[in-house]
């Protein structure tokens, strides 16, 4: 079976550069147009869609499923990674505010920690998406399913599945994992 994740079109706050985490906002006209183009080159074959409750991921997977109709269902363990109050800001902000180079951490994808900032730490988001992953194996006999999701899951999928790293994730680029 195969997941094909697909990070969410472009938000505002994409655009501005921000760190966006579980801020809950709707995809921009750009970002509208990049899901439309990822569903017109999804060719993959696929029963289902499971997407993150956020906006930005559920209105890319609407917009996915006019051209491939199939059902949604939303699964919060693939939200993006909650850093807590650091949700809005840049990561040179982050950095100050932390005293840390945590853009640097971040990258390492098995070493962050937002907690001291009301958000995740790794340890918690590996475990969502474990969990994802344990859910998707029993879907639909093993068929083959579109994950609409985030940048920060995309990446760990990679760590995860691929043992690989993988940057920069794109808005509504595509990328397949195996299980």
């Amino acid at each position: 079976m195969k997941i094909i994740a697909i990070r969410h079109g472009e938000t505002a706050t994409n655009a501005a550069g921000l760190i966006t985490g579980w801020n809950d906002e709707d995809l921009t006209a750009k970002g509208i147009g990049q899901a439309q183009e990822a569903a017109t080159a999804l060719k993959a074959e696929f029963a289902l869609i499971v997407c993150s409750p956020l906006r930005r991921a559920h209105h890319t997977a609407e917009i996915i499923a006019a051209a491939h109709p199939c059902n949604i269902v939303l699964d919060p363990n693939l939200r993006e990674r909650n850093f807590g109050r650091l949700n809005g800001k840049t990561w040179d902000e982050v950095d100050a505010e932390s005293g840390k180079p945590l853009r640097s951490i971040d990258l390492e994808q098995m070493a962050y920690d937002y907690r001291p900032w009301g958000g995740e730490c790794v340890a918690e988001v590996t475990a969502r998406v474990r969990e994802f992953v344990r859910q998707a194996q029993e879907i639909d006999g093993g068929r083959d399913l579109v994950a609409v999701t985030h940048g920060g899951i995309i990446k760990l999928l990679y760590s995860m599945l691929a043992h690989a790293e993988r940057r920069p994730i794109a808005n509504c680029s595509m990328h397949e994992f195996t299980l």
